[in-house]
């Protein structure tokens, strides 16, 4: 009775605002050789078919691309991207010099250059824009004759 009365937009920033931060709690400093995307992945596109009750058999992207969501892949490295970029740029000494130390600079060379970012030191809006700007290769228009 109170799943017909809910607005799924609604429920859905109510999950991002909730449990998506407790989700990704500490992801910037999760090894990633450890991490699993495709069952966080499977996951997040599960909520997504909780929500809508649809696409048990298909794609869930082009709903993830109507509603202005990200895929879990992407929100995980923009913010270890930013926080490694944070950490090599702080102006406390020994963060700098711990992040230098233990390959922290390869890792945001790697994650950079992955989204076509060429220098080390971005802000924070510059690294949401070029994941933004990489979803273009995301290929939602694939998944629109899904539905």
């Amino acid at each position: 009775m109170v799943r017909q009365q809910v607005d799924e937009i609604m429920l859905l920033k109510l999950v991002q605002t909730y449990c998506l931060p407790r989700l990704l709690y500490g992801c910037e400093i999760w090894p990633r050789e450890a991490l699993d995307m495709k069952e966080l992945n499977v996951m997040w596109n599960n909520v997504f078919r909780q929500i809508f009750n649809c696409c048990w058999r298909e794609s869930v992207k082009p709903l993830q691309y109507f509603c202005h969501s990200l895929p879990l892949t992407y929100l995980i490295e923009e913010r270890q991207l930013i926080f490694l970029n944070n950490l090599l740029h702080s102006d406390n000494f020994i963060l700098r010099t711990l992040a230098c130390r233990f390959s922290v600079r390869f890792e945001i060379l790697g994650l950079s250059s992955k989204y076509g970012l060429n220098t080390v030191q971005n802000s924070k809006s510059t690294v949401k824009d070029a994941i933004s700007d990489s979803l273009q290769f995301y290929d939602f228009t694939a998944c629109l004759y899904c539905i």
